[in-house]
């Protein structure tokens, strides 16, 4: 027990100072705020869950005392307690006999739909606890606007567009856009904590097989509910917002871990993947179409009708 807690004190000081460059005002400190649930899953994956629940319990309880309240309660919710719960859904197992090596593993498309659920979740706590009013929190984010590009009123930018206006653009993009980019930290940094435990021998479930994940099967349900309700008026259409951009995030994870599983063998691999892969991140758009495929794969099973059998899949691998 005593290792443990050096560790959980460890990691989560680690944490807390990746996380506090942003919250001292650091504009260089952005890159490592988003890294700082890394710590976290690495005392979860490596050692224990419970010294990941210290960590997380030790960086919220030092950031809270220094920078206040506020703060306790967004690295909480938004890195710390995704960060532990991760962390422990990726090392749990149960015995199995259909599946290879007789034990099946939590899924890795379910900790990618597990990771959509918590960067929503974090993100929805965050718009209302700013305001429970579209019109209040779209006010307020004009105001931000205007004062950061240093106009008033219905001033004009250069080319004659109305702050007001791309403020009010800007109040309906950030939500989606936040949820999205937390969701991305929240794997990389689970990513990056197996990636450790692996090379430093301490990684007790074998290394997955990510280009054979599939998502939870209501996913595809729960992403045309939320498209739907995009449409509804005030908040509740903007945190149905949120909830679709980390949904189509994570079909867009499954886009491209068919191309991966397609591609397997195949003499052009490295030039496909290269292309999908930089249009992807360069343009932006392509992501929508990668988010289509996932989709077609959820519902059609593609990977199925193109791949022979090889067979039971590991529970890791999916």
């Amino acid at each position: 027990m005593g290792p443990l807690i050096v560790i959980a004190i460890a990691a989560g000081a680690a944490s807390a100072l990746l996380a506090a460059g942003v919250a001292a005002g650091s504009l260089m400190a952005v890159p490592l705020f988003y890294l700082a649930p890394l710590p976290v899953m690495i005392a979860g994956i490596a050692f224990s869950p419970w010294a990941a629940l210290g960590a997380a319990i030790v960086a919220a309880g030092s950031l809270g005392f220094v920078f206040g309240h506020p703060l306790l309660i967004a690295y909480a919710l938004g890195m710390g307690g995704p960060a532990f719960a991760l962390s422990y859904a990726a090392m749990l197992a149960r015995e199995e006999p259909a599946a290879r090596d007789g034990v099946l593993w939590f899924p890795v498309g379910g900790l990618i739909g597990m990771a959509a659920g918590l960067a929503t979740l974090a993100v929805l706590v965050a718009l209302f606890s700013m305001s429970w009013s579209f019109e209040a929190y779209e006010a307020s984010v004009i105001s931000a606007f205007e004062a950061l590009v240093g106009q008033g009123g219905q001033s004009a930018l250069a080319g004659g567009t109305d702050t007001a206006a791309m403020g009010a653009l800007l109040a309906r993009l950030l939500p989606p856009m936040a949820g999205a980019l937390s969701m991305v930290s929240q794997l990389a940094c689970l990513y990056l904590a197996g990636k450790a435990a692996l090379v430093s021998q301490r990684l007790t479930r074998p290394w997955p097989d990510l280009s054979a994940f599939r998502l939870p099967r209501g996913t595809p349900l729960a992403l045309a509910a939320a498209l739907l309700l995009t449409m509804a008026p005030s908040m509740l259409g903007l945190a149905a917002s949120v909830a679709a951009a980390t949904l189509i995030l994570a079909f867009a994870l499954a886009g491209f871990a068919l191309v991966h599983a397609l591609t397997r063998g195949h003499t052009a691999r490295v030039l496909v993947l290269s292309g999908v892969w930089a249009t992807s991140l360069m343009l932006g758009w392509p992501l929508l179409a990668m988010a289509a495929l996932g989709l077609a794969d959820a519902l059609f099973d593609l990977r199925a009708r193109v791949s022979t059998p090889k067979g039971p899949p590991a529970a890791n691998d999916r």
